[in-house]
């Protein structure tokens, strides 16, 4: 067995307009990975939006990036030399996997107005590590930079 690590969620905000918003977001930690199990291994972080009343058209956008592995199609966690793919999804179905809306990912798109009528709104974020990969012992972790365009 392994310790999987935290496919961290670090924070970058770019707004236009009158007002302010604040995000945050708690990592996704997959705990100890089992390279033996034959399920994948799945864990859920979440991210908040947070918002004053702004002007605007109240729409806005979260992307994700690709980590350090610089493709969608094959995020990584790492751990010195060693890997461990892992994907992050919008739906707990992990059909959708979430990024910047390139290379077959998509964004989630804010449809409840936060930034007209201001609050707070929250997104899980599900991944899932493959079943049945022979890795290392070791802490894996990502980066993951969170895009929010308004």
């Amino acid at each position: 067995m392994c310790r999987s690590g935290i496919a961290a969620l670090s924070l970058m905000v770019s707004t236009t307009g009158q007002g302010a918003c604040t995000i945050s977001a708690s990592g996704v930690a997959f705990g100890v990975y089992n390279p033996l199990s034959s399920s994948p291994a799945d864990a859920v972080g979440m991210i908040t939006l947070s918002c004053s009343r702004m002007s605007g058209t109240g729409h806005y956008a979260i992307a994700l990036s690709a980590g350090v592995s610089g493709s969608y199609a094959g995020r990584a966690m790492r751990s010195g030399r060693s890997t461990l793919p892992y994907q992050l999804y919008t739906n707990a179905a992990h059909t959708e996997i979430w990024g910047d809306g390139s290379g077959g990912s998509a964004v989630v798109v804010g449809v409840d107005n936060l930034l007209q009528r201001g609050g707070t709104s929250t997104y899980p974020v599900y991944g899932r590590t493959p079943p049945r990969r022979p890795v290392g012992p070791g802490i894996y972790g990502d980066l993951i930079v969170m895009t929010v365009t308004f």
